[in-house]
């Protein structure tokens, strides 16, 4: 059973600002919570077209909207997002995009799912692939990187203080056996960390986030997603992300704000004299301008949303 509670569902599709007979971009579809809305929102002469790279995602979503895929209401592309703009250059209509979303991260299938082995709360091998035709692994990052590559990604990926002993950690028990299973990685971290005073989150929470990113590229992903989902956006067209951590977020938050012109410092050595005094027009505007936050009702019901930011902007 393909049990997913999303996320900020109503609120992010009210932003959107969507007219019947449309056409949006679910970039995330998972249990189809968004998907779903979407479909409401633009009627029965609207398309959606809701992408994902998991398997098992697809799988749900072949079921669950039996009858919007026979009347094509509805498209299921089983791909990364990075793949937006060949496959909407690939349709032979020219499509209109009025709005398009992401919720970014990992689903609750994905972690409550032993044996895709992205919790480290669950025994199970030591896995992480969100799209399982691809090679590499954890277990294989883990088993093969060296010392400043596994330190560069717990810092980079994690912002893990502690990268230097977690990662010493690693190469000395992986000398003894192959580090295979989620909870030896788990025990190894944990036995490596050490703090004055107990944390509120298992010292293997960031060493777990870090890998997941590094075997998924997600962050790659996520810069391809922006720049090609702004330019495939019609004007008046409107971008909505979702993030659950502040390395997402901040890349969101980077590139909203350079293309609404916000913030932006001008090297005016490399401007010529003539055109000093105008500034670069703003391409898009940000809806709020602050992230909308879930509500303390919304993180009770769901304790896994309470880091997520919603961010919109519209194409101008």
């Amino acid at each position: 059973m393909y049990k997913h509670i999303t996320v900020l569902k109503h609120e992010l599709i009210e932003m959107l600002n969507l007219k019947p007979g449309g056409v949006a971009i679910d970039c995330t579809a998972g249990g189809g919570g968004h998907t779903q809305l979407l479909l409401e929102k633009l009627g029965s002469e609207g398309v959606v077209i809701a992408f994902d790279r998991d398997q098992q995602a697809i799988d749900h979503l072949e079921q669950k909207f039996q009858k919007q895929l026979a009347a094509r209401q509805l498209i299921l592309v089983h791909k990364p997002f990075s793949n937006l703009e060949s496959f909407i250059r690939s349709q032979k209509n020219e499509l209109v995009i009025q709005a398009i979303i992401a919720d970014i991260g990992v689903s609750s299938p994905q972690i409550d799912t032993p044996e895709r082995g992205f919790s480290f709360t669950k025994d199970g091998p030591l896995d992480m692939r969100m799209d399982q035709k691809q090679t590499t692994t954890a277990e294989s990052l883990v088993n093969t990187l060296n010392m400043e590559e596994l330190k560069t990604i717990l810092k980079s990926f994690g912002e893990e203080p502690k990268a230097h002993y977690i990662a010493q950690a690693i190469i000395r028990e992986r000398e003894q056996s192959p580090i295979t299973t989620t909870s030896r990685l788990a025990d190894i971290v944990k036995a490596a960390v050490h703090y004055k005073s107990p944390s509120k989150t298992h010292a293997a929470t960031k060493t777990f986030q870090a890998l997941r990113i590094a075997v998924n590229k997600e962050l790659d992903e996520l810069n391809n997603l922006l720049m090609q989902a702004f330019s495939t956006l019609a004007t008046g067209g409107r971008l909505g992300i979702l993030s659950f951590h502040s390395l997402e977020d901040r890349i969101v938050k980077r590139q909203f704000n350079k293309w609404a012109a916000r913030n932006q410092k001008i090297d005016f050595h490399s401007i010529p004299a003539h055109a000093k005094h105008s500034t670069p027009p703003p391409e898009g505007k940000i809806i709020k301008p602050f992230p909308l936050k879930p509500s303390d009702d919304h993180q009770i019901d769901n304790p896994r949303s309470r880091s997520v930011r919603c961010r919109v902007i519209e194409k101008l």
